[in-house]
């Protein structure tokens, strides 16, 4: 049995889950540590296929700007879903493919060894154990094989594997997907194909061995960044950048073209700066992501955060676990604090990159453009 070489990415719709961050750009762009989301679901792919077709609808014109024809030697097709009808509707847009396919869904940080679990069957279907999965898709598994996905159920068994959306089919799914009725939420469901198929051929199960990271929220996309700056191994620090000899850098830090560390700053790894980020005299940053041309000011302080483009944070101002999105202005001696809210709990599996503690701990979403200002001030 062949290994496909082309994989299928569902990334049409509109995401008002992970608003503000998808206002002014499609969720496969969110960006993270410097790079699209998408790109990172990419980087995963590569040496394993030669092809990927994008389903894409909701601001598909700036993916197709921010990757063009092709991605670290993977050629790269667009199609569009006319109408978004759901995931089985999403993958119909992709035919006609005569040949075996991965379908990802182009929001889930996913790990390579489980796309190639998938590969080693003609027809599999991943499984991934969770904490708590009572709100995800539950693979009814028998002998091995999969049978179908039970949406949802109130009480799952205890040794339940939910569906992390990583697929391996061939040709003879797209009959079948023409057979599904909308769901009671009026959609084509992806996982209403795996009874049509089950009828027709075994489908085996993977059990998913490495990461998974849902991005459905913002926190969630936070989470996602915060992951990536842990699994980080090592600093690399570009030419032109600028790091003055009383600058303090700890741990494994990454630093951009252009970037300026100003006197007496301290970066604490796991850290990004990005292209032209500045750090001004006395500032602090821990555990954090600064996106291209970002500012923190004198003595500001910020702490497992994501600072967007051309974001602007003013001297004194303190940061902890929030997101602050583009051209976002946090002005000086202003506080976005966090709290670790003990209510929530993850789904992502990070493998213990993170803590609990630290997956529960959130302070604010900040929308692009937005002014923040100290109590007690008025916006200009």
């Amino acid at each position: 049995m062949a290994a496909a070489r082309h994989a299928v990415i569902l990334v049409a719709g509109a995401s008002t889950r992970t608003r503000p961050l998808t206002e002014h750009r499609p969720k496969p762009l969110i960006p993270l540590l410097g790079q699209p989301l998408l790109a990172h679901i990419l980087d995963e792919l590569v040496g394993l296929v030669d092809r990927v077709t994008l389903v894409v609808g909701y601001r598909a014109d700036q993916i197709i700007a921010a990757f063009g024809e092709s991605y670290r030697g993977i050629a790269l097709r667009y199609v569009h879903q006319t109408v978004i009808n759901g995931t089985a509707g999403a993958l119909l847009a992709a035919a006609p493919i005569d040949e075996p396919f991965f379908v990802l869904y182009g929001d889930n940080l996913i790990d390579r060894a489980d796309v190639i679990g998938v590969s080693q069957h003609r027809y599999a279907v991943a499984g991934l154990r969770v904490v708590d999965p009572r709100s995800f898709g539950i693979l009814d598994v028998q002998n091995g094989l999969v049978y179908r996905i039970i949406e949802k159920p109130a009480n799952p068994p205890a040794d339940a594997l939910v569906n992390p959306g990583i697929y391996h089919f061939d040709e003879a799914v797209f009959p079948l997907l023409r057979q599904i009725i909308p769901s009671p939420r009026g959609e084509l469901e992806l996982t209403d194909l795996i009874a049509l198929l089950a009828n027709h051929r075994p489908i085996a199960c993977h059990i998913c061995t490495g990461h998974w990271i849902p991005v459905g929220t913002p926190w969630d996309a936070l989470l996602a960044a915060r992951f990536l700056l842990a699994r980080m191994a090592q600093s690399r620090i570009a030419n032109g950048a600028q790091i003055d000899p009383d600058a303090d850098l700890e741990g494994v830090v990454v630093i951009g073209e252009g970037a300026v560390i100003g006197p007496q700053a301290r970066i604490v790894g796991p850290a990004v700066i990005g292209p032209r980020a500045v750090v001004g005299p006395g500032a602090l940053v821990i555990a954090s992501a600064l996106e291209a041309g970002a500012t923190i000011g004198n003595g500001a302080m910020v702490g497992g955060s994501v600072i967007g483009a051309e974001v602007m944070v003013g001297a004194g101002a303190m940061i902890s676990h929030s997101w602050v999105d583009d051209r976002a202005q946090i002005g000086p001696h202003a506080v976005l604090a966090a709290t670790e809210r003990v209510d929530v709990q993850p789904v992502a599996v990070v493998h213990g990159a993170l803590t609990l503690a630290e997956m529960r701990t959130r302070g604010a979403i900040v929308a692009a453009g937005t002014v923040v200002t100290p109590v007690g001030q008025i916006p200009h």
